[in-house]
C-alpha cells in the first residue's frame, strides 16, 4: 500500500495556477483598469488610443489573475490556451476581415452621429476584406479586391501627417479619372450634376467658398491639379458638408489608404442600420443560426472538460452531457426538472460545496448503500465493488486526519438523494471527492461524461 505514488496526500486539490495573492492583485489591476478607462472615456475622450488599449489590457489581465487564482493548473492552462487562440483569431479577423470603429466627429451627420465619449455616438463595423487585403500597419495592399463604388461609406487612413484623427470615415463621391467641381450646392462630374441617391438625406448640399481665399481647393478650384482625380485615387466628402474636413481640404485619397467599407451601425442598438444588405444574405443568416445553435447547445445540452491522461500525460477533452440528468436553469446550479439518475461507474461532473470550480469524479455509491474503503479497495454493502471495470481503481487511499466518509465503522451509508463519488488516476489525478467532501447531493451533479472527443486518436473512448 505504501508504494502507491499518490499516498501522501492523494485527494488534495492541485495547487492554484497562480499564488494566493494573485486574486488580490487581479482585483486591484481590474479596478484600476476600469477606473482608467472610465476617466479616458468620460473626461478625456480625445486621449491617445494607446492609453485606451492599456486600460483594456489591464481589465483583461485583472480578470485573468482573479479567475486563475482559484483554478487548478490544468484548467488554468486550458483557459490560457483558449484565450490565446481566441486572441489570435480576433487579431486575424480585425486585420483582414472586419473591425469596429467609432465615429470621432459630426462630419457624417445625419448619416452617422459622431461622439468619442463612451456609449455616445455611432459605432460601425467595417468590411476590411472587400477592397483587398492590406499589410498590417502599412498603406499597401497584398492584393486588390472589389473596386470601390460611388456613394459607398468608407473608413480610410488620413493623407495628412498632422491630422487630428488618423482614421476617418467619409463617402466616395468622385472616381478615378473624373473631373469634379462643386458649385450651387452640387457636385458636377465631367460637367454633369450628380443626383443624390435615395438612401442619402435629400437636404444634402456640398459647400464651396463663394469668394475670397479658402483652404478648400480640391473639387473647388478649376485648375486641373485640383479638379481631375488621378488614377487609383478617390474624392471623399462628408455628408455634413458645412462641418467636414474632407477631400476639399486634403485632396485625393489613394486606394491603398482605404481600410474598408462601412457595412452597418452596431451601436447604439436604436440606431442599428445595414448599409449593404448583408443581413439578408443566406450566409449571414446561416452563420447566425450556427452561432445560436452552439450557444443553446452549450447552455442546455453539454460542454467540454479537460483532463490529463495517466498513461502518457496528454490532455484529453471529454464531452459532458447535461441532458442525461435533466434540464438545468442556465448559469445556475439549480434544475428545472431532473429525469435521469447517475449509475454506479458513471463519470460525472459535479460542483462540490465550497469549491470554486466543478470536479470530475466517478459514482461509487448510490443512495441507501453502505460504502467503505477497506485496504484502499472499494466495498459496497460489505462486498468488493463489482461494477464497471473502470470503477475499480488500483488504490483508493484514506487519510485518517482529513477523510472520514467511507471509513469503516463510521459515515458509511449514503443518504437518499446523494452519491458517494471518488476520483482516480484515469480522471486526471487525485482531487477533492467524497472521502473528504462527504455525500454529493444529486442537484449538484452537472452532467455525465459520455466520451472523449479529442485527441482524434482517442475519440469515442469512455472512462
Amino acid at each position: 500500500m505504501a508504494d502507491n505514488k499518490h499516498s501522501d496526500d492523494p485527494y488534495k486539490a492541485s495547487p492554484p495556477a497562480v499564488p494566493a495573492w494573485g486574486g488580490a492583485l487581479g482585483r486591484f489591476v481590474l479596478y484600476a483598469g476600469v477606473a482608467l478607462l472610465f476617466v479616458l472615456m468620460f473626461w478625456q475622450p480625445d486621449i491617445s488610443t494607446v492609453l485606451r488599449y492599456v486600460a483594456i489590457a489591464m481589465i483583461v489581465a485583472g480578470v485573468a489573475l482573479w479567475l486563475l487564482s482559484t483554478t487548478s493548473r490544468l484548467q488554468a492552462l486550458e483557459w490560457l490556451k483558449s484565450g490565446l487562440i481566441a486572441l489570435f483569431l480576433a487579431l486575424i479577423i480585425r486585420w483582414g476581415i472586419a473591425e469596429p470603429y467609432r465615429i470621432p466627429s459630426g462630419s457624417m451627420e445625419p448619416t452617422l452621429l459622431g461622439d468619442p465619449r463612451i456609449f455616445r455616438g455611432d459605432r460601425v463595423f467595417v468590411n476590411k476584406f472587400v477592397y483587398g487585403l492590406r499589410y498590417p500597419f502599412m498603406n499597401q495592399r497584398i492584393w486588390y479586391g472589389q473596386e470601390p463604388q460611388r456613394w459607398e461609406l468608407v473608413v480610410f487612413k488620413s493623407v495628412e501627417d498632422d491630422a487630428e484623427h488618423g482614421t476617418l470615415v467619409k463617402r466616395i463621391v468622385g472616381m478615378p479619372g473624373e473631373h469634379v467641381h462643386i458649385r450651387e450646392g452640387k457636385v458636377f462630374v465631367d460637367g454633369e450634376a450628380l443626383e443624390i441617391p435615395d438612401f442619402m438625406s435629400e437636404d444634402t448640399r456640398y459647400t464651396a467658398p463663394a469668394f475670397g481665399f479658402s483652404q478648400m481647393r480640391y473639387g473647388v478650384l478649376e485648375d486641373e491639379e485640383y479638379s481631375v482625380i488621378p488614377e487609383d485615387h478617390y474624392f471623399l466628402l462628408g455628408d455634413n458638408s458645412g462641418n467636414s474636413r474632407d477631400g476639399r481640404y486634403f485632396g485625393w485619397v489613394p486606394n491603398e489608404h482605404l481600410v474598408g467599407r462601412v457595412f452597418s451601425i452596431w451601436w447604439p442598438p436604436s440606431s442599428w442600420r445595414d448599409f449593404t444588405g448583408f443581413t439578408q444574405t443566406w450566409w449571414w443568416r446561416s452563420f447566425l443560426g450556427l452561432i445560436g445553435f452552439w450557444i443553446v447547445a452549450r447552455i442546455f445540452v453539454g460542454r467540454s472538460w479537460v483532463i490529463r491522461a495517466e498513461q502518457d500525460d496528454r490532455l484529453e477533452h471529454l464531452y459532458v452531457h447535461f441532458l442525461a440528468l435533466g434540464l438545468r436553469i442556465p448559469f445556475t446550479r439549480f434544475w428545472l426538472y431532473q429525469w435521469g439518475k447517475a449509475e454506479r461507474g458513471d463519470v460525472v461532473l459535479y460542483w462540490p460545496s465550497g469549491l470554486p470550480e466543478p470536479q470530475l469524479g466517478r459514482i461509487a455509491g448510490l443512495p441507501g448503500e453502505q460504502v467503505t474503503l477497506v485496504g484502499g479497495k472499494l466495498h459496497v454493502n460489505g462486498e468488493p465493488a463489482d461494477g464497471p471495470q473502470g470503477l475499480i481503481a488500483p488504490f483508493y487511499p484514506m487519510n485518517e486526519k482529513d477523510a472520514k466518509y467511507g471509513k469503516p465503522g463510521k459515515e458509511t451509508r449514503v443518504p437518499d438523494g446523494r452519491y458517494y463519488i471518488l476520483t482516480d488516476q484515469t480522471l486526471g489525478g487525485p482531487a477533492p471527492d467524497s472521502r473528504t467532501l462527504g455525500w454529493i447531493p444529486q442537484q449538484r451533479l452537472v452532467g455525465v461524461v459520455k466520451a472523449t472527443w479529442w485527441p482524434w486518436s482517442r475519440r469515442g473512448r469512455t472512462h
